[in-house]
């Protein structure tokens, strides 16, 4: 829907905070989700010297609440880097934007931080603006003892089911996938797809992340005033497109629907683990246990559905965060999410974070349907997808706030 916003984009950054009634907010973005032992040590000192856990946004980024103003930019000091997906780069720049990737693939993480690196220090790109990199490969037809194969098989994807605005898919048959593809089933190698707000454009290119920056492109020169792509009218959108035909190719093979809204798999999966800190928030126990297992290999994934993967970390490793985080995929915590509520922000109108705690445990909330708890109508933190928005009113039930129910689709705001 075409919409005039009449002021700048305040999301906040490393350097951009927001003034909570707690503190300062800073916000890090890490690229693809990835964050380093070190950062997620400094991340985890100062949001307990501010008396908050980290923690997750519904844009797989950071949050480290309750901090005066020279802790915030000693933080944001403290984390400068010269790698290409950090939080902070050596100049002191942080990403403009989110870029999400497929927390489970090592192939994408290139393409993330070569977007990322292109993008810093630009101040034309929105900090509403959301980039997904999705590994959709092609899996299998690999030979198995006794001459056997593995059936080839579709992604159905991950990080483009998140509302992002530009999600570029990665197609093609991932290493070691050797047998040709079926004729019947089209053609499993199409380049590299690009899909604007949900929808697949029908466009292609064989280099991601520069099919990834030309979108960038083409939204910041056609924007106005629009943060999102869904805000472009029919015009801009269409001169959009039409800026991107000259640098790609059509589809030759099915155009793609996007992935999931909630792709999570909790618990151990190939090499990988997921695990899910309630309602996102990583306390000062948890990030030691995940230092731990990062000192022993782990490499560690934050994702836009407020879970952690790690990647090829030891055998023990889900043994070790028993008790800390949820690793059972019929958790009542999964699904639900909340925005941080009373009192840590002034306009909220509960203490959203109990009252969903106290639901969760007496066993109402919680299982197939995804709820996402407000203190007020911003509903920040609402995550992509189809989602019951519970939402504090002003009246109140035997001296407890009282919650209506908003089914939303698709807003993403955290």
């Amino acid at each position: 829907m075409p919409r005039t916003r009449s002021r700048p984009d305040a999301c906040p950054g490393a350097w951009r905070r927001h003034d909570a009634a707690d503190g300062a907010l800073a916000r890090f973005r890490p690229v693809g989700g990835a964050t380093t032992a070190d950062e997620l040590r400094l991340l985890a000192g100062a949001a307990a010297a501010g008396g908050s856990p980290i923690e997750l946004t519904s844009r797989g980024s950071w949050q480290v609440r309750g901090l005066a103003g020279s802790t915030a930019d000693d933080l944001a000091d403290a984390l400068r880097s010269d790698r290409p997906d950090a939080l902070v780069d050596a100049r002191g720049r942080d990403v403009p934007c989110s870029i999400i990737a497929s927390p489970r693939s090592a192939r994408v993480d290139p393409v993330a931080g070569t977007v990322a690196a292109a993008l810093r220090g630009r101040t034309d790109v929105p900090g509403r603006l959301l980039v997904a990199i999705e590994d959709r490969a092609v899996r299998g037809g690999s030979e198995r003892s006794g001459g056997t194969r593995v059936p080839l098989t579709r992604g159905v994807g991950d990080v483009s089911g998140q509302g992002a605005d530009i999600a570029v898919v990665v197609n093609g048959p991932s290493s070691g996938s050797r047998t040709p593809p079926d004729p019947d089933e089209g053609p499993l190698d199409d380049g590299a797809a690009l899909l604007l707000d949900g929808t697949d454009t029908g466009l292609r290119a064989d280099d991601p992340a520069a099919l990834a920056l030309a979108a960038v492109d083409a939204f910041t020169t056609h924007r106005g005033s629009a943060w999102r792509v869904r805000e472009l009218d029919d015009a801009a959108r269409t001169a959009l497109l039409a800026d991107l035909r000259d640098r790609t190719t059509p589809a030759v093979g099915n155009l793609l629907e996007p992935g999931p809204a909630d792709p999570t798999r909790l618990g151990p999966d190939g090499t990988t683990l997921e695990v899910l800190p309630r309602l996102g928030e990583v306390d000062l126990a948890t990030a030691v246990a995940l230092l731990e297992l990062m000192d022993r290999g782990a490499t560690l994934r934050a994702t836009p559905w407020r879970t952690l993967v790690l990647r090829d970390g030891p055998a023990d490793a889900e043994q070790r965060l028993a008790g800390l985080v949820e690793t059972d995929p019929v958790s009542r915590w999964r699904g639900v999410s909340a925005c941080v509520g009373a009192p840590r922000c002034r306009k909220s109108l509960s203490d959203v974070r109990g009252d969903l705690a106290a639901a969760v445990a007496s066993g109402h909330v919680g299982g197939l349907v995804h709820q996402h708890w407000v203190g007020c109508s911003r509903a920040c933190g609402t995550p992509g997808g189809r989602v019951a928005v519970v939402e504090a009113t002003e009246g109140r039930d035997q001296g407890r706030a009282s919650y209506r129910t908003v089914v939303r689709s698709g807003k993403v705001t955290g």
